[in-house]
């Protein structure tokens, strides 16, 4: 795993998300059509077709969480570059925070060049 599959994973996460939330609006929208023709009935069988997809993308959102938390708590805080990502990814640190934190002659950009390629 690296930074950026992490991120992509995110990134998914987050577009999931955003898609349950418009399809919620969706089946939650109430609007009356006045029309002369009579109506065909197919409004339970809308809201049940979203209410199925937004179960799915919940499903889906869990999976992509449990694979990101299961690898981010693959990172050792022994090993230098696991430990810095550990904070970046984990507690949300900024690269300045962890090089503050690491001490040393540490930059934010020597630091994150380093993790920016890293596997583990």
């Amino acid at each position: 795993m690296t930074i950026k599959k992490i991120k992509e994973i995110n990134k998914e996460i987050s577009r999931l998300k955003t898609k349950a939330i418009r399809l919620e609006s969706e089946a939650t929208k109430v609007t009356q059509t006045l029309s002369d023709m009579p109506g065909t009935g197919n409004v339970s069988d809308k809201v049940g077709k979203i209410v199925t997809q937004i179960a799915d993308i919940q499903r889906e959102i869990q999976n992509l969480e449990i694979l990101r938390n299961s690898e981010l708590n693959r990172l050792s805080r022994d090993i230098f570059e696991e430990n810095c990502l550990f904070m970046r990814l984990s507690l949300h640190y900024s690269w300045v925070k962890i090089a503050m934190q690491i001490g040393g002659n540490n930059t934010a950009d020597n630091i994150r060049m380093k993790c920016r390629n890293y596997e583990w």
